[in-house]
């Protein structure tokens, strides 16, 4: 079961979730894109083909989650669900 701030979470709530997940990291993307370029051009469809292949890594003999792909998006938002893309960012420094 899907928790969210320590209490079950329901399926519309998750599925909204994720999809604002997909969202900020399509955000994330746009900040990335120089100015010469247009950064309307990453969609929903074609977001997933721009990231690399490989959604974690292991350190410290655990497996950890990529920064900026869906899934750690979507860990942030279940402890904060109205937290916006440069919170998160200055939440790393």
């Amino acid at each position: 079961m899907l928790h969210c701030r320590g209490r079950p979470m329901r399926g519309i709530k998750a599925k909204k979730l994720r999809r604002k997940s997909k969202l900020m990291t399509i955000a994330w993307l746009w900040s990335l894109v120089p100015d010469t370029e247009d950064p309307t051009k990453i969609t929903l469809d074609n977001f997933e083909s721009l990231l690399p292949d490989e959604t974690m890594f292991f350190a410290n003999n655990s497996l950890r989650i990529n920064a900026f792909m869906p899934r750690w998006f979507y860990k942030r938002l279940k402890k904060n669900p109205n937290a916006t893309v440069e919170e998160m960012l200055n939440g790393m420094a």
